[in-house]
């Protein structure tokens, strides 16, 4: 029964994104007025007239093949050895294709001639590589076959040396036949001699459902396969090691995305795995001894939810290895709005309890930290979006010494809009016999959309920064697949072949050359006697304080494999003085005096030296756990208010450090989660810490801690503590929510003030003496509105009548309160309170004479900051004698865009009358006003909609709030606006304020807690990060968990904290002279040490 209920969720998840519709076919194009980089050529020019032509069967077609549209590959390499690359193309029901470069862009059809077999056998990926090591280019045809009425066997094409093959996949042992994608060769026991990998695909069976121990059951069509080349041995067979080696072969495993490439630099060639729909990806890490390990929990914090593409090599030129894989999620709006996304955050949960690690459904830009951590980029590279996306393939297109990406787009039949899967759904199949069905079926074919999308380009600006563009990708909107890429005119530019369905195959030249002044040079890699095969070998090159690094790794994009070259663009250096190649046996050769604009052969040779075996670094001993773990209660905000975007239900632990029992040592106080006891840890003289638990704490488990000060309520000499209740669960005024205030007995005994507090959603609590009357006083910020998200709550400033009471001073709904801080700003003895939240900009209340407080929130320049603020740090950082603030913020590695032009806007009313707030979100999506909500959830909340759109596509078209409700923003109750999502430094407030954002390393997620600490007479930023609790939509922020930031006038240098990733941080503290505790929401607490250095 259990079994039957996963298959159902999961079959629910990959119908819902496995079929779309628009109304008509259309095509999709923009408009850029950047010069060209690519330069369609014309068939008839180049002699490349192949088409990939698909059509309908009854006895097969999209409903018997689910990947029916993916259309077919390209292989790129020099058969002949005459310096000139030339190019397969893989067709799915007419035969593949072989055509032998003339030079100067002209090809020859040779298949024929040169042994190719031609038959309409469906051919998927195809891999150029040399098998045998014989110095001449071999060619591995992945095939479907053994599937319903399609039979074939892969096929490897053994070369002769004279511009003919003979096939041979028997012989060498490795005519499979089943439902192959693609195959990579590399030297997984660096022996000399070319293993493979070979990527298979699922449909969907009964088989490919269930929990991940579904992994280790072995499926003989689907199944993933690991071949080792006996060669080595004098034997031409290749030897099935697919189970010694650790290789997952289930049905689990949708493969559609396969390079091999040394992740971690340890000189162990690696290999990554893309799959389709619910099963994650693989990243299997090489352990030296023919065995792999399935690691991609270890380095990815998540993946690509349905991976159809993918590309390895260095993205920012720090010499590692980045990531860059592909899903389906649209960049325009209209069909964004109208096509399957994200899972709900309840399908989310089950996957994950069924053991699936966390996946979204648009593009990955993994970059590599070392130390075994990848942090997802996409978002805020603004690449994560490409639309129905197939190949990925990083180079530098225009030699600017940046790789860029180049991005296939486009399906035939586009299976993804909302539309389609309601009529979908409403076809009742059982009310025909088999030929009414197939009849049916072919009536409903017809009725898919076909949408022709452009390619993209992503031109790398530096410093993680990329242009979209997609008319310079050289073509017209298209039903693009597989690609490779390869100077095919030895110009030095690098030009790119695409293999389409339905169309001519694209033949792409770069032109940037021509408008373009930047050098280049390429290299071409050849063996010894010894050591015959070059591919996994790496190349650096030093020039000008520069140095670039290329790996030789040919199976890449999808379905395809491009170049042996090894292509640098370098900008405007005009010398190179040095290369090091790095054999995949150890050792190196430096070579010196190679010109640049030039292509060079370099051979192995007996000068190679053994090098120093590389290690990989494991950051695990860099932090020891604290005594205390949060154990955050299981309450789910979404479904309660399915429109809100983050849960409000998960801000704690507290936490605070100060001298409970007067002996001159800082005391920690850990606040706990609803049913857990806060926890009062005092220092011992010999540094540790001793648990007290004779307190009132544990008598008060009902409460969550979210927030805490501790003060001097009544002036007595010890610190009392003021600690703030929340949670999302119970609405503003229930007793679980109440705050309480702990008295002190001066020796850190607390007992419980019986006295009636504020019983909301807390934010934060701070304390100072703003009157100077000698006493603390408080405010008390809080968060939210249970079933109201958006609105403001009322928040607090607190007098202290110094006899154990407090009066209200001020009362004023502020916002969404997450930090504040009370602190003189402006230098005149005075306090100021300095308060952030949500979708309200960092606002500052003055003192008043009279016991009043202003807004001067304007008058210190920032009544244009409003954000998602988590925190607030007030110092003098540049030791000037003026207060600067550093603010935490969402980041930019975050779905949502915001500026002062394009903010994101909360509209906050009950728009159908029902008695209930809908809070209406919407954002900028690639230049278009988007609401943040689904069609269903909007409807859902407000079922009044659903008949003003009875369609997604009539939803789509939607644009502004008016639009959505019918109601002019004038009308609404309350609005609220997102400007600033990166986290900031304001130099000098008030006094010509300056704005400063953090650097990029520090945007990678949201930003939780600051301190400011001084060393060495130099200031270091200290920051922790990542917010696990968005809604799925939005995604977790887990790009880091904190960083270090060392400032002098200038941001100098930049470090990651030594933390476990993904880690929910919520506060760091320091305690001793180079150690910091931080707390986690719903973690284990943790201490690191930092240096000096």
């Amino acid at each position: 029964m259990t079994q039957f209920l996963v298959r159902k969720i999961i079959l629910v998840l990959v119908f819902s994104v496995l079929y779309s519709c628009t109304s008509d076919q259309e095509n999709l194009s923009s408009t850029n007025d950047t010069q060209t980089l690519f330069t369609l050529l014309d068939a008839k020019d180049t002699g490349i007239d192949f088409l990939n032509k698909v059509k309908n069967q009854k006895n097969f077609n999209i409903f018997k093949y689910r990947n029916f549209y993916n259309g077919g590959g390209v292989a790129i390499g020099d058969i002949n050895n005459d310096g000139l690359d030339d190019i397969y193309l893989s067709a799915n029901q007419k035969s593949d294709k072989l055509y032998l470069n003339l030079g100067n862009l002209k090809f020859k059809d040779i298949t024929e001639e040169a042994g190719i077999q031609m038959d309409s056998t469906w051919s998927s990926g195809v891999t150029m590589e040399d098998v045998n090591n014989d110095g001449f280019l071999d060619i591995y045809v992945s095939k479907v076959g053994n599937y319903k009425v399609l039979k074939a066997h892969n096929l490897l094409y053994i070369n002769k040396g004279d511009n003919s093959f003979t096939e041979s996949s028997k012989v060498y042992g490795i005519d499979f036949s089943g439902l192959s994608t693609q195959a990579s060769f590399f030297d997984y026991d660096n022996d000399g001699d070319m293993d493979m990998y070979l990527m298979n695909h699922s449909v969907h069976t009964p088989r490919s459902y269930g929990s991940i121990d579904r992994r280790k059951i072995k499926d003989s069509l689907s199944g993933d396969k690991l071949y080792e080349n006996r060669l080595d041995q004098n034997q031409i067979k290749f030897v099935d090691v697919t189970e010694a080696s650790g290789i997952y072969s289930s049905a689990l495993g949708y493969g559609l995305a396969l390079t091999t490439s040394d992740v971690n630099n340890d000189g162990l060639i690696d290999i990554y795995v893309g799959n389709d729909f619910h099963e994650n990806d693989y990243l299997y890490i090489n352990q030296g001894n023919k065995t792999f390990k399935e690691s991609g929990v270890d380095y990815l914090s998540h993946t690509s939810r349905f991976t159809m593409g993918l590309d390895i090599a260095d993205i920012n030129n720090d010499q590692q290895l980045d990531i860059f894989s592909l899903d389906m999620m649209p960049f325009d709006h209209e069909i964004f709005l109208k096509s399957g996304g994200e899972d709900s955050d309840k399908v989310s949960q089950i996957k994950e309890n069924f053991g699936f690690r966390k996946q979204y459904a648009r593009n990955t830009l993994q970059l590599n930290q070392q130390n075994k951590a990848f942090t997802d980029i996409a978002l805020m590279t603004n690449t994560y979006a490409t639309d129905w996306s197939w190949s990925a393939l990083i180079q530098d297109y225009d030699n600017d010494g940046h790789n860029d990406i180049y991005v296939t787009n486009g399906i035939y039949k586009r299976p993804n809009d909302l539309d389609y899967i309601n009529y979908l759904s409403n076809v009742n199949f059982s009310k025909y016999n088999q030929s009414q069905q197939n009849d049916l079926e072919e009536s409903i074919i017809k009725q898919i959309p076909t949408i022709k999308i452009p390619n993209v380009v992503f031109r790398n600006k530096g410093d993680l920064e990329f242009e979209m563009l997609t008319d310079k990708a050289g073509s017209n909107p298209s039903y693009s697949n597989g690609s490779a890429y390869s100077d095919l005119d030895n110009d030095g530019d690098l030009d790119i072949v695409v293999n389409t369905i339905n169309q001519t195959a694209l033949l792409l030249e770069n032109k940037s050359t021509d408008t373009i002044n930047n050098n280049y040079i390429s290299f071409t890699l050849k063996g010894d006697s010894i050591y015959k095969n070059t591919t996994g070998a790496k190349l650096y090159i030093y020039a000008d304080n520069m140095v670039k690094y290329n790996e030789l790794n040919v199976t890449r994009g999808f379905q395809s494999s491009s170049t042996h070259k090894i292509h640098f663009g370098i900008g405007k250096t005009q010398k190179i003085d040095s290369v090091k190649v790095q054999w995949l046996d150890g050792t190196f050769q430096i070579i010196k005096g190679v010109s640049v604009n030039q292509h060079h052969v370099l051979t192995r040779d007996n000068s190679a030296q053994k090098s120093i075996k590389l290690t990989v670094s494991d950051d695990k001993k860099s932090f020891r756990t604290f005594p205390f773990s949060h154990l955050e209660n299981n309450y789910v905000d979404y479904e309660k208010e399915p429109l809100m975007p983050e849960k409000l239900s998960t801000e704690g632990p507290a936490l605070v450090k100060a001298d409970f029992n007067g002996d001159g040592l800082e005391d920690i106080f850990i606040g706990g989660a609803k049913h857990q006891s806060s926890e009062l840890f005092l220092r011992k003289g010999d540094g540790t810490y001793f648990n007290k638990r004779d307190n009132d704490f544990n008598k008060d488990v009902i409460y969550e801690d979210v927030d805490v000060t501790a003060f001097d309520l009544e002036k007595d000499g010890d610190l009392d503590l003021y600690v703030m209740s929340g949670g999302n669960e119970s609405v503003e005024g229930d007793p679980y929510l109440e705050d309480r205030v702990y008295i002190n007995d001066g020796n850190a005994n607390f007992r419980r003030l019986i006295a009636p507090l504020i019983k909301t959603n807390g934010g934060s609590v701070s304390s100072g003496d703003f009157d100077g009357d000698g006493f603390d006083d408080l405010f008390i910020g809080n968060r939210s509105m249970s079933r109201g998200y958006g609105l403001s709550p009322y928040s607090f400033i607190l007098k202290n009548s110094g006899k154990g009471s407090f009066k209200i001073v001020k009362k004023v709904r502020l916002g969404m309160v997450t930090d504040s801080q009370w602190t003189d700003l402006n230098n005149d003895k005075k306090l100021e309170l300095v308060v952030v939240g949500d979708y309200m900009p960092i606002t500052v209340y003055s003192y008043q004479r009279d016991s009043t407080f202003v807004n001067d929130t304007k008058k210190y320049g920032l009544d244009q900051t409003q954000g998602m603020w988590n925190s607030v740090l007030v110092a003098d950082i540049d030791g000037n004698g003026e207060k600067d603030i550093i603010a935490g913020n969402a980041g930019l590695n975050f779905k949502f865009k915001a500026s002062k032009e394009r903010p994101v806007k909360i509209y906050i009313d009950d728009f159908d009358d029902n008695g209930q707030v809908d809070p209406i979100i919407f954002y900028d999506f690639f230049g278009n006003n988007v609401p943040f909500a689904s069609k269903n959830k909007l409807m859902d909340q407000m079922p009044s909609l659903k008949k003003k759109f009875l369609s997604y596509s009539k939803f789509s078209k939607i644009a502004s709030i008016e639009d959505l409700t019918g109601k002019p923003e004038k009308d609404i109750l309350e609005i609220k606006k997102i400007v600033e999502l990166r986290s900031m430094m304001y130099m000098n407030v008030g006094n010509k304020t300056q704005e400063i954002p953090l650097p990029n390393q520090a945007q990678m997620s949201s930003i939780e807690d600051v301190l400011l600490d001084t060393t060495d007479n130099k200031q270091r930023i200290i920051f922790v990060g990542n917010y696990l609790d968005y809604t799925a939509e939005l995604g977790e922020s887990n790009g880091n968990s904190g960083g270090v930031i060392s400032f002098s006038n200038k941001f100098d240098s930049y470090h990651d904290l030594p933390l476990p990733r993904n880690l929910n941080a919520r506060k760091i503290i320091k305690i001793s002279e180079n150690e910091f505790l931080v707390v986690a929401n719903n973690d284990k607490t943790y201490i690191f040490t930092l240096t000096n250095d």
